[in-house]
C-alpha cells in the first residue's frame, strides 16, 4: 500500500546499451515486455518512461541506435560534437573508440525506431510482442546484419514481410 501511495511511474532507461556493449534495442523491449506484464499485478495504472539521451555515461552514442535512421544519425552526430568531459563517467580503455568515448559512426543506424515498434505493438499483448520477437530473430538466424527493429519490423533490406509471421 505505501508504494502504491508514492509511485505513480516507472522511470528506466538504456539498458543492455552500456558499457558491456549489449543491443540497447533488446533493452527496451526486454524493458517494455516486462513492464507489461507486471503492470497489472498494481492494480492501478502505472505507466513506464523510458529516458534516452545521447550522452550516456557508460557508452555515450550507443543508445541512439533506439531511434528510426534519421533521428540514430542526428544522436550520434550529437554525441560526437558535444562528447561528455572525461569527469563525467568511466570506461576501461577498450570501451574507446580511438580515444573517444562517443560512438563515431551512423552505419548501425536502422530504418526503424522505437516510434515504429510503439505504433505497430503498442495495441497489442506482450505475448503478441514476445512471439513477433522470438520468431523474427530466429528466422534471421543469428545475423547481426541489420538491427533488431529492422528485423522485427520487416524493414531490413532481406524480403521478410511483417504479416507472414503473424499467428
Amino acid at each position: 500500500p505505501a508504494m502504491k501511495a508514492l509511485v505513480s511511474s516507472i522511470g528506466t532507461g538504456p539498458w543492455l546499451a552500456g558499457l558491456w556493449w549489449g543491443d540497447s534495442q533488446l533493452g527496451f523491449l526486454a524493458v517494455w515486455l516486462g513492464h507489461a506484464i507486471a503492470a497489472p499485478t498494481w492494480g492501478d495504472s502505472l505507466p513506464v518512461d523510458f529516458y534516452t539521451y545521447s550522452a550516456f555515461t557508460e557508452s555515450p552514442g550507443s543508445q541512439c541506435f533506439v531511434h528510426s535512421s534519421d533521428r540514430c544519425r542526428a544522436c550520434v552526430r550529437h554525441c560526437n560534437e558535444h562528447p561528455l568531459p572525461d569527469s563525467a563517467f568511466w570506461m576501461p580503455g577498450e570501451a574507446f573508440f580511438g580515444g573517444r568515448s562517443c560512438v563515431p559512426y551512423d552505419d548501425d543506424c536502422g530504418r526503424s525506431g522505437i516510434e515504429d515498434v510503439v505504433a505497430a505493438y503498442g495495441g497489442k499483448t506482450a505475448s503478441d510482442l514476445w512471439t513477433q520477437v522470438e520468431a523474427r530473430l530466429s528466422a534471421a538466424g543469428g545475423s547481426t546484419e541489420h538491427t533488431v527493429f529492422d528485423v522485427l519490423m520487416g524493414t531490413q533490406k532481406a524480403a521478410m514481410q511483417p504479416e507472414t509471421l503473424l499467428p
